[in-house]
């Protein structure tokens, strides 16, 4: 439970909630299992695969266990692959990372210089680290010899000094995107199965892009690491947890209201801590439903632009059946029923469809029927039609 004491600004309560990831200091809702778990599988050297939809907090989850680790004593990396464009920058990203956390050590960063020496880095400030590195390349070589290159040198830093390391790949599954992909994913596998003293997080939003990389069993990858699924937050820890941060910000949240926060995101943190914010902005001294609702219709027209930059990267046929999946879900998408209730066309089509929205994160199946995986998006979906 929070204890922070209220704080004003400028005469008006300062809203608690955050709209960007949670920083280390703030508060943090449940997950003390996943924490603890986290923890042991980075001190037993255990690889995991931490997979979740997009906008469940994985990456602050993430960033408070390596804290953790960190003051244990654990050399702790974080590298992110949202975005990459090439195998020259997986490898320029990953020592980048190395440089960020070590320079501050004298010793540490000229092992780390030692064994990148194709690898140079530039240092810049950085407001949540103190300073960043990126790395430019040296010396000029293949891309698939400088990744042997770097992977091997990490491995020799890891031998030089004996240290204990956390090392996590966020958004790991972007890597498929690249041509060289699976020689990406061969070569990882094969200088990571030596190194010593480390244990590799996986984490990614693409589920099943994710997943089929660690449990194809014709991928590089199969079988080396822990599945482990971020579920999503339970409604009465949530409920204690967001009355007490209005209680002790000035401003009193029923439980049932708490509860009914809760329900409308489904328990995703983002959407918790987003529609809490909005809720905040909207109540006086009492959450009442009615903030509720004005809360939840601003975070909604807050997540339009969003919303219609995903509807404008899909195909029609794609934009029809997650608008009837959202209105319906269903265990039976290709029945003559259904295709001609929502008015979705061929079957083959439909089918089309239904292979590329999971691959995007988008449609999932579960033992419920196929759904649309973000609630807020469902719901966006939703509205949107009746509007029309």
């Amino acid at each position: 439970m929070p204890g922070t004491d209220a704080q004003a600004h400028g005469g008006k309560m300062k809203n608690p909630f955050h709209l960007k990831p949670l920083p280390l200091s703030v508060p943090f809702c449940d997950r003390e299992k996943e924490m603890s778990d986290l923890m042991r599988y980075a001190g037993n050297f255990t690889n995991v695969v931490l997979s979740s939809p997009r906008r469940y907090g994985k990456t602050s989850l993430i960033k408070r266990v390596q804290d953790n680790l960190a003051k244990h004593g654990t050399l702790t990396i974080y590298i992110d692959y949202f975005g990459i464009s090439s195998i020259d920058e997986f490898s320029a990203r990953f020592a980048g990372a190395v440089y960020s956390v070590v320079y501050k050590e004298k010793s540490l960063f000229e092992k780390a210089a030692k064994v990148f020496t194709s690898l140079r880095p530039i240092m810049r400030p950085d407001p949540e680290t103190g300073m960043a590195f990126t790395v430019e390349v040296a010396k000029s070589k293949p891309g698939g010899q400088l990744l042997e290159e770097t992977l091997k040198g990490f491995g020799e830093f890891l031998k030089s000094g004996k240290i204990s390391c956390n090392v996590t790949f966020d958004e790991f599954q972007e890597i498929t995107e690249l041509k060289e992909s699976k020689f990406i994913e061969g070569t990882l596998r094969s200088y990571m199965q030596d190194h010593q003293n480390v244990s590799y997080f996986f984490v990614g939003s693409r589920r099943r892009i994710l997943m089929d990389m660690f449990n194809d069993k014709k991928r590089p990858f199969y079988k080396s690491a822990i599945n482990y699924v971020l579920p999503a937050l339970p409604v009465e820890d949530t409920a204690k947890y967001l009355a007490g941060l209005f209680c002790a910000n000035g401003k009193n949240c029923p439980l049932p209201v708490a509860a009914g926060i809760h329900t409308l995101t489904e328990g995703y943190p983002y959407y918790i801590q987003k529609l809490s914010y909005f809720i905040f902005e909207a109540s006086k001294g009492t959450v009442t439903e009615a903030s509720l609702h004005d809360g939840f219709q601003q975070m909604l027209l807050e997540e339009t632009p969003l919303f219609e930059l995903m509807l404008q990267a899909l195909r029609p046929r794609q934009i029809a059946l997650l608008h009837a999946i959202a209105k319906e879900a269903t265990k039976a998408p290709f029945a003559t029923a259904y295709l001609t209730r929502h008015r979705l066309g061929s079957l083959g089509g439909v089918q089309a469809a239904i292979k590329k929205l999971p691959e995007m994160d988008y449609l999932e199946k579960t033992s419920a029927g196929w759904k649309v995986v973000d609630p807020i998006f469902a719901h966006w979906l939703r509205q949107k039609e009746a509007m029309e």
